[in-house]
């Protein structure tokens, strides 16, 4: 196994070993829902004027300052 950085429980893995979707379309349902396209798709970009709502909590993205402490710049 190559050097890996990626750990599961203190064991190392490697991703590039893993099942990846494919980029077809394909027929699935998700939470009720049909949907015809792609499992594996691009993250859409982010919207900072975009209110997000997670059970009940208000959330707005703050990219610049997760960016800062994720550099260690607090």
């Amino acid at each position: 196994m190559s050097d890996s950085k990626l750990r599961y429980r203190g064991i190392p893995y490697n991703a590039d070993q893993h099942e990846h979707p494919s980029a077809e379309a394909v027929e699935h349902t998700y939470r009720g829902r049909h949907f015809f396209a792609p499992l594996r798709h691009e993250a859409a970009p982010v919207d900072p004027l975009v209110e997000l709502q997670y059970r009940g909590t208000s959330y707005h993205h703050h990219s610049r300052e997760s960016t800062q402490q994720a550099n260690g710049h607090a």
